[in-house]
C-alpha cells in the first residue's frame, strides 16, 4: 500500500512525463526551483532519479507558497492531489474490510494477518493524508472511517 512513496523514476523523460513537461522545463525547475531531483553517481552530468512521492510533495509545497508554476504544471497538482483524496478514500474502506475480516476470522493466523494489512493501511493513510488538501466532505468522511478503523484495531489488540 505504500508502493508509490517509493516508486522511482529514472531519467529526464520518465520525470518529466510524469509531471507533464518537457525535458527542458523540468531541468529548468531543478535549477531554478529546487525539483528535487537525485544523481546517483554524485555528478552534475551524470544520470538522475527521482522520487515520485518527493515530486509530489514538491508540487504541494510550490503550490502552498503560490510559486507562480505554468497552468500545466498546477493541473498535475491537481491531478495528483485529486488521486491522493481518491487513493485516501478507497484505502480506508479497505482497510475496514480487512479489519472485518480480522473481526470475523475464526483462524488465528488469517485474524493476525488481516489485522496487520489493516494497521499498515491506517498508517499509511495518516502519513500520506498531511501532503493531501481534501474538502470538508472528504474530510469528514476519512475521519469517520479512520475513528471506526481505529476502534475496530483496539478491538484486534493493536495499540495506538
Amino acid at each position: 500500500m505504500t508502493e508509490k512513496a517509493t516508486q522511482i523514476l529514472n531519467g529526464w523523460k520518465e520525470i518529466a512525463n510524469y509531471l507533464g513537461k518537457g525535458v527542458r522545463t523540468v531541468q529548468r525547475y531543478e535549477r531554478g526551483l529546487h525539483l528535487p531531483i537525485h544523481r546517483p553517481a554524485g555528478k552534475s552530468v551524470s544520470a538522475v532519479i527521482a522520487i515520485q512521492a518527493e515530486l509530489d510533495g514538491w508540487v504541494t509545497r510550490a503550490a502552498a507558497f503560490q510559486v507562480n508554476l505554468e497552468p500545466r504544471v498546477q493541473a498535475t497538482f491537481n491531478k495528483t492531489n485529486r488521486l491522493g483524496a481518491d487513493f485516501l478514500r478507497v484505502d480506508s474502506e479497505m482497510a475496514l474490510t480487512l479489519s472485518r475480516i480480522a473481526l470475523e476470522a475464526s483462524e488465528l493466523e488469517k485474524k493476525r494477518g488481516a489485522a496487520r494489512n489493516a494497521r499498515t493501511a491506517y498508517d499509511t493513510i495518516k502519513h500520506l493524508r498531511k501532503n493531501i488538501e481534501l474538502d470538508d466532505l472528504e474530510k469528514e468522511k476519512l475521519d469517520a472511517n479512520l475513528h471506526r478503523l481505529r476502534r475496530e484495531l483496539r478491538t484486534l489488540g493493536q495499540s495506538f
